[in-house]
């Protein structure tokens, strides 16, 4: 359209003479990055209005640099000296910076004068998402000064105590922080300095053995990661959070006060030793009781049913969500059980001593199981299930079972006469995705895979 606009009338004017400057400018915001610099190029008005146009840079929209043009480094080294030229030859505000391809090896100063040249420049979106080993640690703190920033996502970067603590960045609604070298008290620092905040996601964070969240009163969504040495997920005071999701693999204590609105929560492993603490009275806390979360209504649990006690942590857990209306449970084993596995799993005897839970005598109307083949102790737990949940709807079992496993599970006793069990084969899972996720009423009912292993 802009090469057919720049052709000369026979007056000798061009089309482009002719539009204001602002419609110009509208036509190079709506075009990709590599896109609206070949335009510029057609003609001073719109190199004009390109100029005064807010950036729009996505390395996607690059053309791969040509090996005989840069013999001397690699194809995506040379795409780090592109950004640098675009940023230099393009002064104004910046709408977006994404990089998903371009490394910073050997280009971290050149990285870290991009950070502070997007902070003074008022770039409201910034996205590093490039593989871990391509971005080597650049120092990312001038972006939490940043007062215009909307969305940050932060790969392999560094994020300082001293940088934290003057966070100031009073529009970021999204943060995403991955493979991020950073403190508690980073983490704190830069909480308080984002009071907009609506999401944030916490992937192989280093350097946190505590994960706090305190007065985060926007927060709607807090999606925490892989973390072996995790101690402890505090959440305080979160008044509009409503999932906490991830793959919460904890040594000591998972601690919800606070979080009246919040609704669904996992995947909560359950093979590794584990407090559970919820809303709690102040008379109980010196009895070191834990008290129920009334505001969960979606549960998703990892666990090995081949593990008695970690089962027996499953059943717990039941206890402490009086209102769950959907329960995920996907075994965290492989798809065959040794001789040893079935010697300690749970007997049927342990799920008729247990005393009635309220969750499955009033609310439970869903279940889906996902495990691999001939899994005794899922089969247990299933029937388990059936036989308790006095307003059960439907049960989706997701496992290659035997015929006569089958059988069993549709002929074994029903507490609810709507219960239906309904057997599905399983499916491969997509990377995880925060916007296919929320437009999930239930963010465990897709193929998503939330454990992101």
């Amino acid at each position: 359209m802009a090469a057919a606009a720049a052709q000369p009338r026979k007056g000798g004017e061009d089309y482009i003479s002719e539009l204001p400057e602002v419609l110009l400018s509208d036509i190079l915001s709506r075009l990709g990055t590599a896109e609206a610099a070949r335009t510029a190029v057609l003609s001073t008005h719109f190199r004009d209005a390109w100029l005064a146009t807010p950036l729009r840079l996505d390395d996607l929209e690059l053309p791969a640099p040509a090996r005989g043009n840069v013999p001397s480094i690699e194809p995506w080294t040379a795409r780090a000296d592109a950004i640098t030229r675009a940023l230099a030859s393009h002064r104004g505000p910046v709408v977006l910076f994404r990089l998903s391809r371009t490394t910073f090896r050997g280009r971290v100063p050149a990285a870290e004068a991009w950070f502070r040249e997007l902070a003074a420049r008022g770039a409201r979106e910034v996205s590093l998402c490039c593989s871990p080993e391509w971005c080597h640690e650049a120092r990312a703190d001038p972006l939490l000064g940043s007062p215009t920033l909307e969305v940050l996502a932060l790969g392999k970067c560094r994020l300082t105590d001293a940088g934290a603590s003057t966070a100031a960045a009073a529009r970021l609604t999204e943060l995403t922080l991955s493979e991020t070298s950073l403190s508690e008290a980073a983490l704190q620092s830069m909480l308080s300095g984002c009071p907009a905040l609506r999401s944030l996601m916490l992937k192989h964070v280093h350097g946190l053995q505590r994960i706090r969240v305190c007065s985060c009163r926007s927060l709607v969504f807090l999606g925490v990661w892989h973390y072996k040495q995790l101690e402890e997920v505090t959440v305080e005071d979160a008044p509009c959070l409503e999932r906490l999701l991830g793959n919460m693999r904890l040594n000591a204590a998972i601690t919800i006060t606070g979080a009246p609105k919040l609704t669904a929560l996992g995947y909560v492993v359950a093979s590794i030793p584990m407090l559970f603490h919820g809303e709690t009275a102040p008379a109980d806390v010196n009895k070191g009781l834990r008290a129920p979360i009334l505001s969960v209504t979606i549960l998703a649990i990892s666990v090995k049913f081949s593990k008695k006690e970690d089962v027996e942590k499953v059943i717990s857990l039941l206890e402490l969500f009086p209102f769950l209306e959907t329960l995920h449970v996907q075994s965290s084993e492989p798809s065959y059980e040794s001789a040893a596995d079935e010697n300690d799993t749970i007997d049927f005897d342990y799920y008729q001593r247990r005393d009635p839970i309220r969750c499955l005598i009033r609310n439970l109307k869903k279940v889906r199981l996902e495990c691999g083949d001939q899994n005794r102790g899922m089969l247990e737990f299933a029937c388990f299930l059936l036989a308790r949940a006095q307003v059960l709807q439907s049960m989706k079992i997701r496992s290659r079972m035997s015929a006569n496993q089958q059988n069993l599970l549709r002929h074994c006793h029903m507490a609810s006469l709507d219960a239906e069990v309904v057997f599905e084969n399983k499916k491969g899972s997509k990377s995880f995705n925060i916007e296919a996720v929320n437009a999930l009423s239930d963010p465990f009912d897709g193929d998503i895979n939330i454990l992101g292993n």
